[in-house]
C-alpha cells in the first residue's frame, strides 16, 4: 500500500531500513556530511555508469550486464561463503559485464565501503548497491568510489526528486528502481534518466516477470534509459527483456548462487570462456 509520502514499505523491510538509518547516524557522528562533501572535491571523477551502458547498447545492439558482487542479501536466502571482491570484479569484467554492483553494507550484504574502491580494480563503472534512506549515503557512496547509486522508489517516495538531484550534484548517476506504474510516473517526474524495473517483490521476495512486461514499454526512450532486473537467470530472459525495451539488465541471484560466477555469467550471456 502506497502512503501519502509515496512510500510503500512493508513489515519485512521496515526494521531493515530502521537499522540502516541507525548505521548512517553512527557514521554521521564520526564524520559530518559537511566534512564528507568537502572531501568529495578531492576525489577522482566518476567513470560514467550510464554512459558505459549507453555505449554498450549503441555499439552492439545488446543490453549491457550489471553484475552484482555480494556475499549475501536481505532480499535473498542465498549466501556466499567466500567473497573476494577484486577477483569477482575481474572475473565479471572478463566474462563480459559492462558494469559492476557492490555494496557498502556489511550487516545485510556482507560488503563494506572499501568494496566500492576494491571493485574498481576491474576498471568498470560501479553501482553502489545499498538500501538508501539518507542523503548522507549519497555523499558516502561518491567518496567511496561509486559511479552510480541505487535509489528505490518504494523506500524514498516523494523524496526521490531531492535524492536524484543530490546524486547528480556530485556526479553520481541515479539508478532509480520502480515496481509499478505510479512509481514509474514519479521517477519520470523527478527527472530520472536511468530507470530500472525490478521483477522481485522486496517484501515477499517472489519474482513476477510480468512486472517488466507491463512497465518497460512505458519508459519513454527519449527520457530515460531502461533497465530490467529481478529473476534474470538465462540468455532467454535477457532476450525477452530486450524485446520489451530493456537496454541493460542487472543480474544478482544467479551469480550469488553459482559455484563459479565467472562461468555462470558466460552461460548467461551465451558465450564460451576462452581457453587458458
Amino acid at each position: 500500500m502506497t502512503t501519502a509520502d509515496g512510500t510503500s514499505i512493508g513489515p519485512r523491510l521496515k526494521p531493515i531500513l530502521a537499522q540502516r538509518q541507525s548505521d548512517v547516524d553512527k557514521a554521521k557522528a564520526k564524520r559530518s556530511a559537511g566534512a564528507l562533501t568537502g572531501m568529495i572535491g578531492e576525489a577522482p571523477m566518476t567513470r560514467g555508469f550510464l554512459g558505459a551502458l549507453y555505449e554498450k547498447f549503441d555499439t552492439s545492439g545488446r543490453p549491457g550486464v550489471i553484475a552484482d558482487i555480494r556475499g549475501a542479501s536481505p532480499l535473498s536466502k542465498s549466501t556466499r561463503s567466500r567473497l573476494d571482491v577484486m577477483e569477482l570484479a575481474e572475473d565479471f569484467r572478463d566474462a563480459g559485464a559492462t558494469c559492476i554492483s557492490a555494496s557498502p553494507d556489511r550487516r545485510y550484504f556482507r560488503g563494506s565501503v572499501a568494496d566500492l574502491a576494491t571493485a574498481k580494480a576491474a576498471n568498470l563503472p560501479i553501482l553502489d548497491n545499498d538500501l538508501v534512506v539518507d542523503i548522507y549515503q549519497v555523499y558516502e557512496a561518491r567518496y567511496a568510489g561509486a559511479d552510480a547509486i541505487l535509489l528505490i522508489m518504494s523506500i524514498l517516495g516523494n523524496q526521490i526528486t531531492e535524492f536524484v538531484a543530490r546524486a547528480e550534484s556530485v556526479a553520481l548517476d541515479a539508478y532509480v528502481e520502480v515496481r509499478n506504474e505510479a512509481e514509474l510516473e514519479m521517477a519520470l517526474a523527478a527527472g530520472a534518466t536511468l530507470i530500472a524495473v525490478n521483477n522481485r517483490d522486496l517484501e515477499t521476495l517472489e519474482v513476477d516477470m510480468t512486472v517488466c512486461e507491463r512497465l518497460l514499454p512505458r519508459i519513454p526512450a527519449d527520457r530515460a534509459f531502461a533497465i530490467a532486473s529481478g529473476g534474470i537467470a538465462s540468455l532467454d530472459d535477457i532476450d525477452r527483456m530486450t524485446r520489451l525495451g530493456a537496454k541493460a539488465v542487472r543480474v544478482a541471484t544467479v551469480l550469488l548462487e553459482a559455484k563459479d560466477p565467472y562461468l555462470a555469467l558466460h552461460a548467461l550471456l551465451g558465450t564460451t570462456p576462452p581457453d587458458d
